[in-house]
């Protein structure tokens, strides 16, 4: 009877460890499953075309067009709500199709523009809330260190992803070619009226400038 009992009271114990180790098993998946929500994934731009452009197809134009975000542009082609964070994204789209080189500068834009990286900054992940909660609960069950380290790296990753793509997709200064389209964002303040909005093209050989805006898309370049 005794020996019966103690079987009987192993089998018990056993049972037991067995749900508490499959409760335990299956939470801390759940909770790896959860701290790998940090990611980072966005689309390529699509390039804007001019509405009159097609009038424009004889070797001396210059045409831009833009295109204000709102918060559902910037979740699919930023996959963060810049918005939100105080930033406006505007893409532009410039297309040479001239025979002359043009430059293009942030500073000839008629709104002062922010750094990208200042931006993604803005928005980066932040996971130091959980990792310190994950620490804590680590010290009474160390299974849950997993989940802070697996975070951490998640968060680490996407942020850099997030930095290279704001990078990337940033219109920088740069020489537009002949018959060369350039298209990306740049990011002004949130409250920024852009009713008026237009860039400044730089043409040296003509030393003139061309000035574009949502009333006046299409420019000729002068030839000497």
């Amino acid at each position: 009877m005794r020996l019966s009992g103690l079987y009987s009271q192993n089998g018990v114990m056993m049972k037991n460890t067995s749900k508490k180790s499959l409760f335990f098993a299956v939470s801390l998946i759940l909770l790896v499953g959860l701290s790998g929500c940090a990611r980072y994934k966005a689309r390529a731009l699509p390039k804007l075309v001019s509405e009159t452009n097609s009038q424009f197809l004889d070797n001396k134009s210059i045409s831009f067009a833009y295109r204000v975000f709102d918060k559902s542009d910037c979740k699919k082609y930023l996959d963060r709500d810049v918005i939100s964070a105080g930033y406006q994204p505007v893409q532009i789209t410039i297309t040479n199709n001239s025979k002359r080189s043009v430059y293009f500068s942030r500073k000839n834009i008629n709104r002062a523009t922010v750094d990208p990286r200042e931006v993604a900054q803005s928005v980066h992940t932040n996971t130091a809330g959980r990792a310190t909660a994950y620490g804590i609960a680590a010290l009474f069950a160390w299974p849950f260190a997993i989940p802070a380290v697996v975070d951490g790296v998640g968060s680490a990753q996407a942020n850099d992803k997030l930095d290279e793509d704001f990078a990337r997709k940033a219109l920088d200064d740069q020489e537009l070619k002949p018959f060369e389209i350039v298209n990306g964002l740049i990011f002004v303040p949130k409250q920024a009226d852009l009713s008026d909005f237009q860039i400044a093209l730089s043409e040296p050989k003509a030393s003139q400038r061309i000035v574009l805006s949502a009333e006046k898309p299409q420019a000729k370049v002068l030839y000497a």
